[in-house]
């Protein structure tokens, strides 16, 4: 899609292309699905210095933050100990994890392994460099939830700033693009558990803040979270389908009453399971009872744009949705609504308002 918030102004539809990523051997990825990848030149954004052994989950979501931080112009009004970072991932960088577990199997003994790549094994690398690399000293914490870690991302930040504990949080999700996701993605389709889209990845980052004053370079804040709803509205899709759609609609109702708008105030609705086989379907069923039929919804389109992204999609979809509530020409404020859902019950709702044009 491209680089910085810009990239999501004007996506357009781009036949999939079936080359695996510039950034690995080819060989090593399967040749019958297509792929997104994120094309992006770690040191051209961040400097030749410190990134010899970044792995791709932390290239991304460092690359994606400095965009971010050199936009906003905060520190002379937050001090670094109020700033820090929360990031989604399903499971941090698997190609990390993998590759040096096999090399401590492969390698000859005892156990001639590079220690410098080891911080990459870990889960929580991407957010712990972030806090280093922009000296962010308030929270920093990484969140795991599959293709919900998005909105628990942002479930995390939003307490986090409730209780006070930091004034603003980078707060995002990021997915990598390599060949054990790969693999594993060509048998999760040939067991018809999802869509045969395009594998994507990618990386979404925004400034959270309690206040609506915040500074920022491009002008006042882009959009208002209104509400966000999250818990388990229904046992298991796959054993119970005929009571998901009531218990999804559930959680659409009590993020609308949190929010204190109706449904018609809603202008776009963004899917977020568009991959996988059932949970979009339900979402969309759960919508149209609840918004009628006329609804804009949109999932299946953003999915072929940015490919499956899995814990990525929720912070892209949010992205996408702001610039297109910001490119609105109607007066007054504007309503959007992200929907994401898991298999085992799991219901997440974003309700935001935009008022200004986004940026």
């Amino acid at each position: 899609m491209g680089i910085g918030a810009g990239a999501l102004s004007a996506p357009q539809l781009s036949a999939a292309v079936a080359a695996p990523p510039m950034h690995v051997d080819r060989e090593h990825f399967p040749g019958d699905i297509h792929y997104r990848t994120a094309d992006f030149d770690v040191a051209g954004i961040l400097g030749a210095k410190g990134i010899r052994t970044m792995d791709r989950t932390t290239a991304l979501a460092v690359s994606t933050s400095k965009l971010l931080h050199d936009k906003i112009a905060y520190q002379q009004f937050i001090p670094s100990e109020r700033v820090g970072f929360v990031v989604g991932t399903s499971t941090g960088s698997i190609r990390s994890t993998s590759d040096f577990t096999r090399d401590s199997l492969v390698q000859e003994r005892p156990f001639l392994v590079n220690p410098a790549l080891f911080p990459n094994t870990v889960m929580n690398c991407a957010a712990g460099q972030c806090g280093i690399w922009f000296k962010a000293r308030s929270v920093n914490a990484t969140i795991s939830g599959g293709r919900l870690s998005g909105l628990l991302a942002f479930k995390y930040a939003l307490q986090m700033l409730r209780r006070r504990y930091a004034d603003l949080l980078f707060t995002g999700s990021v997915e990598e693009l390599c060949p054990q996701t790969a693999w594993a993605y060509r048998q999760l389709i040939h067991h018809e558990r999802r869509r045969p889209a395009p594998l994507g990845e990618g990386c979404g980052m925004f400034a959270l803040s309690r206040s609506a004053d915040v500074v920022v370079g491009a002008g006042p804040a882009v959009a208002e979270i209104l509400a966000l709803q999250y818990g388990r509205y229904f046992q298991d899709l796959r054993t119970d389908p005929a009571a998901a759609p009531d218990g999804v609609r559930q959680c659409l109702a009590e993020a609308l009453d949190q929010a204190g708008i109706g449904p018609e105030q809603i202008e776009r609705c963004i899917l977020c399971g568009a991959a996988d086989i059932g949970n979009d379907e339900l979402e969309r069923q759960a919508v149209a009872r609840m918004f009628g039929s006329d609804m804009p919804v949109h999932g299946s389109e953003l999915l072929e744009q940015f490919g499956d992204t899995y814990s990525a999609t929720f912070a892209l979809n949010l992205g996408w949705l702001l610039a297109r509530l910001g490119q609105s020409k109607e007066q007054g404020p504007r309503y959007g609504l992200l929907l994401t859902t898991s298999k085992d019950g799991h219901v997440g709702c974003l309700v935001v308002r935009v008022s200004g044009e986004a940026s």
